[in-house]
């Protein structure tokens, strides 16, 4: 667990929306990873969740392009903290991270997906009572059968490094 009495650079990065997605105290929590491996940084969820050491307390789910699957294993496990992790079109610099609020989302912007994600947290939060955070970090491009930007790649695994040492 990340405490108070970590080196000052730490507290700064976890100030800044990180503390959200570390894992919940008691409970599982549960990383969903959406994005399309053939579209560069849209592949950035996915890229997280394969790369995250899974654990009694820490499950993933490559949801790729359905983020609906998150919901179905949330069902079934019940955690206490549900993560989804997906490239957004946010406006920022690419590599951006924020912290997505589904009353802030349209879901127009989410259209991409055959379920929106603000839907599914929703339903996921009514049916089992977890904590739901919504992650999205900017996209330099999307482009067919591109690789991931490295602005793109170095949040991803800053994000990874963060929950692999929490």
């Amino acid at each position: 667990r990340v405490s108070p009495a970590q080196p000052t650079f730490w507290r700064w990065i976890l100030s800044d929306g990180f503390l959200d997605i570390l894992p919940a105290e008691k409970g599982v929590t549960l990383y969903v990873g959406i994005g399309n491996s053939l579209r560069a940084d849209d592949h950035a969820g996915v890229y997280i969740t394969e790369r995250l050491d899974v654990t009694d307390k820490i499950k993933t789910v490559n949801a790729g392009e359905k983020p609906e699957l998150g919901y179905d294993e949330a069902i079934d496990i019940k955690p206490a903290k549900v993560v989804f992790i997906d490239a957004a079109d946010m406006g920022l610099e690419a590599g951006s991270f924020r912290i997505l609020y589904e009353d802030t989302i349209s879901v127009r912007s989410m259209s991409t997906h055959k379920m929106p994600v603000p839907l599914i947290s929703k339903l996921i939060r009514e049916e089992t009572g977890a904590e739901v955070v919504i992650c999205g970090i900017q996209p330099m491009t999307v482009e067919h059968m591109k690789e991931m930007t490295e602005p793109v790649k170095d949040m991803c695994n800053t994000i990874i490094s963060i929950i692999n040492n929490s």
